[in-house]
């Protein structure tokens, strides 16, 4: 069937080798990164690296190469939030999902902002993806170079499998990323030179 309070970071409770195969099915070949909501009743949350940020590039840019002057907007989705509440009679979870977004125009910014369109979706223990919904999302810089606000998800409900909790799955999200946007977020970014200090001067 096809179908983030801040958490600090842990390791992904399934093996590597499942985290490949499950970003593969969402389209990105990088490991996940985790945040883990403790006990029931909620799933516990994941950003995939490759799709916790887009830049959206002016017509006809390269998409692989960075260069600030073609960007449009970028944008980076923090940690999501749960909150839950479980139908035991239905055996379904109803979750509110909410996280921040900081959107930026970059330097070809001309007119209205582009769309960033995200998706939420889940998957089991073993790492079947079960569900993902695209989502449409339209920023309001109201003029302003740089805005965060939150993105909330209401109503979300999940059927569970019988003799399964909220526990036993996990929910995905991210920026729903065209080819080129997933090409751009993996071209390796320079880091910057180290910080040295120089020596003072020998005192006469």
């Amino acid at each position: 069937m096809r179908r983030l309070r801040l958490f600090a970071l842990i390791a992904l409770p399934l093996a590597l080798t499942a985290c490949q195969r499950l970003g593969e099915r969402l389209g990105f070949r990088e490991p996940m990164t985790v945040i883990s909501e403790a006990g029931p009743p909620c799933p516990s949350t994941a950003v995939l690296s490759d799709a916790v940020t887009v830049t959206k590039l002016r017509p006809g840019a390269p998409a692989n190469a960075v260069n600030p002057a073609n960007v449009v907007l970028s944008a980076e989705m923090s940690q999501a939030q749960l909150e839950c509440e479980y139908d035991a009679e239905k055996n379904a979870v109803t979750m509110e999902i909410n996280f921040a977004v900081r959107a930026t125009r970059g330097a070809a910014a001309m007119g209205g902002d582009p769309e960033l369109d995200y998706f939420v979706a889940v998957v089991d223990a073993e790492g079947t993806l079960l569900t993902k919904n695209i989502f449409k999302s339209q920023p309001d810089l109201n003029g302003r170079m740089a805005v965060q606000y939150t993105q909330n998800v209401s109503n979300f409900v999940f059927p569970l499998a019988v003799d399964k909790r909220p526990i036993d799955y996990q929910v995905l999200t991210g920026f729903q990323l065209t080819a080129a946007e997933l090409a751009y977020n993996r071209i390796p970014k320079s880091l910057p030179p180290p910080h040295t200090t120089r020596p003072a001067p020998a005192r006469p």
